[in-house]
């Protein structure tokens, strides 16, 4: 029995990534204002690509790609 993921439930999985990973991207001035009044601004953008990198492993993952020689990331958005 195999314990990889059937075609049909990973079209799902990829577009709820693709749309994290674009809301991710996407300034939230609202969001990065709070963080700006609470001191924490590097915090947060730590944490955002954090969670970006996060979210393209397992997209790799899914689709299979080889991510043994990895893309280095520049600073936080």
């Amino acid at each position: 029995m195999s314990s990889a993921p059937s075609p049909r439930t990973i079209t799902p999985r990829l577009d709820a990534i693709d749309l994290m990973l674009r809301d991710l991207n996407t300034r939230h001035d609202e969001i990065r204002h709070r963080a700006a009044f609470r001191g924490c601004t590097r915090e947060l953008l730590t944490v955002q690509q954090e969670l970006v990198d996060y979210l393209l492993a397992k997209k790799h993952q899914l689709l299979g790609v080889d991510t043994s020689t990895s893309i280095p990331t520049g600073d936080p958005l």
